[in-house]
């Protein structure tokens, strides 16, 4: 990889919602950690449950 450039198109995200990014990850890449990981936070923002043990302590 030495010597070799890496780029990328940036995307104005800011105005989707959690739900729509996991969409979008999912349309591009299939169930990927990505697309899970967004749905998780989602659905955690919209259904708190439980503090996740140990978190707080962490802080």
């Amino acid at each position: 990889m030495t010597g070799e450039k890496w780029e990328s198109d940036l995307v104005d995200v800011s105005e989707l919602s959690l739900s729509e990014l996991a969409d979008l990850a999912e349309e591009q890449d299939g169930d990927s950690a990505l697309a899970r990981a967004l749905r998780r936070v989602a659905d955690d923002l919209a259904d708190p449950d439980e503090p996740i043990a140990g978190f707080n302590s962490a802080l």
